[in-house]
């Protein structure tokens, strides 16, 4: 099997809609149609043309859930496999989150330094040019998390407001376009860092997409957009599918696997990640089980090493 076979097979499996939200395929044909191939893979290409050894990357996760306030369980398995996939390509990942989803972060590669942005906005865009200064990204990866919308209010899928909560990394994003630096985001509903790509699907196919259930009227599409979007039935499928592609294209062992999944998110689990649907502290994702996580994992895997 060659590797545009395999690039484009990983894609199909990362986007598959088993969560059934009924928007995803829709997002992913978005997606696809401006990012001009398969999204894992041309992240990946993208990645590999921005960046040489010992580059830093900033790797932003973490999605806080009211009222626990917390961070869900998609996004932070993502970002360790990512983080794990840069270090080994030469790279320095820098993981980047809020207070609220911190402990939660600090999970996925504990000996990587991990930094939060405030929720105030001068301080977080004043955080953000300092964190450029200092690390010089040569690239940006939001993976599940919240982007702000059109009047720079932030929301979950159910279309209310978390912006209180919310540390404002799309900061970040602006930042990155200024320095030069190549932003990738990956999501799964619309309403992550980065999907301002493709705000018009959002606003047509997700509900609360054009109009949310707060006074900003302003819906839950993302108004920020990237270099490159990844759309998954799970966002941690989609960062798994990007390491995926570029293990292939550096010519490096791909291994997480069935086992390795459930070890990562009893991991984060044990830090303090919920499960976005239940609200519940298991290592679910997305309401998914982990044996169906597992079963797409060792998918992605198994047409790597194919």
């Amino acid at each position: 099997m060659d590797i545009d076979q395999k690039a484009y097979m990983i894609d199909q499996v990362v986007a598959a809609d088993i969560p059934a939200r009924r928007v995803v395929r829709r997002l992913f044909e978005a997606a696809l149609e401006v990012v001009g191939g398969p999204l894992c893979f041309v992240a990946a290409q993208r990645i590999g043309k921005a960046t040489k050894k010992g580059d830093s990357a900033f790797i932003l996760t973490g999605f806080p859930i009211p009222a626990l306030n917390i961070a869900e369980t998609d996004g932070p398995p993502g970002a360790a496999v990512l983080a794990e996939t840069l270090q080994a390509i030469g790279l320095k990942p820098v993981l980047i989150t809020d207070d609220v989803c911190l402990k939660v972060a600090k999970a996925a590669i504990p000996e990587t330094k991990t930094v939060t942005v405030p929720v105030e906005n001068e301080q977080a865009r004043k955080q953000a040019e300092r964190l450029f200064k200092e690390h010089n990204p040569s690239a940006v990866v939001a993976i599940e998390r919240p982007g702000w919308n059109r009047r720079r209010e932030y929301h979950n899928m159910r279309g209310l407001n978390i912006s209180s909560i919310v540390g404002k990394t799309d900061y970040l994003f602006e930042s990155a376009r200024r320095y030069g630096a190549l932003t990738i985001g990956v999501g799964d509903g619309g309403n992550e860092l980065g999907c301002g790509l493709i705000r018009d699907a959002v606003r047509k196919h997700v509900p609360y997409g054009i109009k949310c259930q707060c006074s900003c009227q302003g819906g839950i599409a993302a108004a920020t957009d990237t270099d490159v979007l990844v759309i998954g039935g799970v966002s941690n499928w989609a960062a798994y599918g990007i390491s995926a592609c570029l293990s292939l294209l550096k010519d490096q062992p791909y291994q997480h696997n069935k086992a390795n999944e459930l070890r990562l998110l009893r991991r984060f689990v044990k830090a303090g990640a919920i499960d976005s649907i239940s609200k519940e502290s298991r290592p679910f994702v997305d309401g998914l089980s982990p044996d169906i996580n597992g079963l797409v994992v060792d998918l992605i895997c198994a047409i790597t090493n194919a």
